[in-house]
């Protein structure tokens, strides 16, 4: 020992982590795990130890294994760590970027709660308003009621609006209207629906709490006045 620095031994401190889905599954070799799945907006820097902290906590109470994804919903290439690798400590997560995946496997689907997650993917070749329309026409293949497909349509403009700065985003919006009255349509409502409302405030509170997004950002991501960020701001101090 050629040197030492004496460091607090207070290391308690009150940690709440609620994973985006937390799935129990068991295969058909009757194996038991735990599915932990985040959803990014942002390439974070310091998401290895926060999901360390998650694998630490889930294992602590479940005693089952954990696999963990990160699923990367921007077009910037993540750069994010991984793993982690020291003396007595091997850690990792799976890191999936949507947009390096091809949207066709999204559109084999036959459940529109999958199909709708197309429009994260990678198009290719395919013209970005092709792609969009042939979205839209497999939603409405796959939706089996009028309610189901207004549900599926509400998720592809919010998922869509996770590539706000892609050109396909405005075509996207185009073609959706033709298949739903603008009278039923909720994007034409005075205002959102409430569950609507509710899963943007809780979401906007996730990432307010998490303190990568400026208000700015948080207010073009969803669409919201930067004043009704700073009150859900100012109601986590309360």
């Amino acid at each position: 020992m050629s040197s030492y620095e004496r460091l607090p031994q207070e290391l308690q401190r009150t940690v709440e982590r609620r994973p985006d889905q937390l799935l129990k599954i068991t295969d058909k070799q009757g194996y038991t795990f735990l599915l932990q799945l985040e959803f990014q907006l942002v390439d974070e820097e310091g998401m290895v130890y926060r999901m360390l902290e998650y694998r630490g906590m889930l294992s602590r109470k479940y005693e089952l294994s954990v696999k963990q994804y990160v699923i990367f919903l921007s077009d910037q290439q993540p750069k994010m760590q991984t793993r982690i690798e020291e003396p007595d400590l091997s850690y990792a997560f799976r890191l999936v970027q949507f947009s390096t995946i091809d949207y066709e496997l999204f559109l084999s689907s036959e459940k529109g709660d999958e199909v709708v997650f197309a429009i994260l993917g990678k198009f290719g070749n395919t013209h970005p308003e092709e792609a969009v329309a042939r979205i839209v026409e497999r939603i409405n293949q796959t939706s089996v009621s009028k309610s189901e497909l207004q549900r599926h349509l509400q998720q592809l403009r919010i998922l869509a609006n996770l590539r706000k700065l892609t050109p396909f985003i405005e075509i996207m919006i185009d073609s959706i209207t033709p298949y739903i009255k603008k009278d039923d349509d909720f994007l034409f409502r005075e205002g959102k629906i409430e569950g609507m409302e509710q899963k943007t405030r809780e979401t906007i509170l996730k990432l307010l709490k998490d303190g990568v997004l400026t208000t700015q950002q948080l207010a073009s991501y969803f669409d919201v006045t930067e004043e009704f960020v700073e009150e859900l701001r100012k109601s986590l101090s309360q």
